[in-house]
């Protein structure tokens, strides 16, 4: 029998915690293993081991959800962390990726969305809700060199045609919908992608075709 993915929860607010909760204890194979109203609750763990994955609000009594995941990613190495937040500003998205956040979603996801991204950064990803991305996509968009040239000139047309939709933060079935083929034909068109580029994940991938 499979693992279940294990998680935790932090947000301030009562109601969306326990929304959380109820999705993920609706759906199969994951297991939430605490909720906290705060980073500094979640420091109090005595365990040393953290989860799969934890989904950190940024507005937090205390220590903010930024400064939560430099501290608890240094204590929970093979944890990976979601920001969940109503911030979509360019100060707060870069700080909470560079403290070490593997993926931004906003509040306004739907459950589905909340429990694809779980997955998706379990599987290497780093989803992302379709703003952010494009925050993200717009910030890495120098002037056309050299090192996009011989991308471009690797990539069929389909390729780029995928990835500029991944780098809009669309999720696999998105893909497949929007160009009318099938989720497994978007695998394959991805997994193509990294290998051309040399990339592990969607972050790499729209950092290097863009230039940085």
């Amino acid at each position: 029998m499979e693992n279940n993915i294990t998680l935790r929860i932090i947000e301030d607010d009562e109601r969306i915690r326990e929304m959380l909760r109820a999705v993920f204890i609706a759906t199969p194979g994951m297991h939430v293993e605490s909720v906290h109203g705060s980073v500094e609750d979640a420091l109090a763990l005595t365990d040393s081991d953290g989860v799969d994955v934890v989904l950190m609000d940024i507005n937090l009594p205390g220590m903010d959800g930024i400064e939560g995941v430099r501290t608890l990613s240094g204590r929970w190495k093979s944890t990976q962390f979601l920001m969940y937040t109503v911030n979509d500003t360019d100060d707060k998205v870069f700080e909470a990726l560079k403290a070490g956040a593997n993926g931004y979603l906003l509040k306004n996801s739907t459950p589905d969305d909340v429990v694809s991204a779980v997955r998706e950064v379990l599987a290497g990803g780093s989803p992302m809700s379709m703003s952010v991305a494009r925050r993200v996509v717009r910030h890495f968009r120098p002037t056309t060199g050299p090192a996009q040239e011989v991308i471009d000139a690797a990539l069929t047309e389909r390729e780029s045609r995928v990835l500029e939709l991944l780098a809009q933060g669309l999720l696999y079935k998105e893909i497949a919908a929007h160009m009318g083929i099938t989720e497994g034909s978007v695998k394959q068109h991805i997994h193509r992608i990294y290998g051309k580029m040399h990339v592990q994940n969607r972050t790499e991938a729209v950092n290097r075709y863009f230039g940085r």
